[in-house]
């Protein structure tokens, strides 16, 4: 992996995510470090292991349904490569 950096704002009511010299691999990356504290945040925060884990679970398969619909969107129709 190479240095980079990600940077998420929230201003206004929006989230902005710039990203420098971050590929694929990058991005993943901090996005697991990313989760895992906020699942360890929470579990400090006295919620239970298997209930973080399926809340987390549902994130990103809410995230994956928004990216669906966004290539949808941008490609007119289908989803496919």
């Amino acid at each position: 992996m190479r240095n980079c950096r990600l940077t998420i704002e929230m201003k206004d009511g929006k989230i902005l995510i710039q990203a420098e010299k971050a590929g694929m691999q990058e991005l993943a990356e901090m996005i697991m470090c990313l989760e895992q504290s906020v699942g360890l945040a929470a579990f400090h925060g006295g919620k239970f292991l298997e209930d973080i884990k399926c809340n987390m679970l549902d994130i990103h398969l809410a995230a994956m349904d928004a990216l669906t619909d966004q290539v949808i969107r941008e490609r007119g129709g289908g989803y496919g490569s």
